[in-house]
């Protein structure tokens, strides 16, 4: 990932970026406490739903630096042309705006923001 300039990239590409590392993540978390797979699943899909990675978009936007702010809010105004009908489009849009956080956070190897959201979810 070193040759991947954040600012280069659209928002949506970052967010789908984003949506594979946080979900990598979380079931690294899970596994790691060697639960039954049928709920590893149930709690991976109700961290990566839109809803749930909106109030956590929410939680800790105000905590970043504006580098990392700047990113998620250009994913968040991003053209979006469809999204599910389990959420609004305000919460799609948070979402989208995580997702692509994450990925900036992962670019930029900064596993320790990443691990501190983790951490409180």
């Amino acid at each position: 990932m070193d040759n991947i300039k954040v600012k280069e990239l659209n928002g949506l590409a970052l967010a789908y970026l984003g949506d594979a590392v946080w979900e990598l993540r979380l079931r690294e978390k899970f596994v790691a406490k060697n639960l039954k797979v049928k709920d590893l699943n149930k709690l991976v899909k109700a961290h990566v739903s839109a809803i749930a990675q909106s109030k956590i978009y929410l939680d800790v936007i105000d905590e970043l630096d504006d580098e990392y702010k700047a990113c998620a809010k250009r994913a968040r105004n991003s053209k979006i042309s469809t999204f599910p009908k389990s959420c609004t489009m305000k919460e799609y849009k948070n979402a989208t705006a995580f997702e692509a956080l994450i990925a900036m956070c992962y670019i930029n190897k900064r596993e320790d923001i990443i691990e501190g959201i983790l951490e409180n979810y």
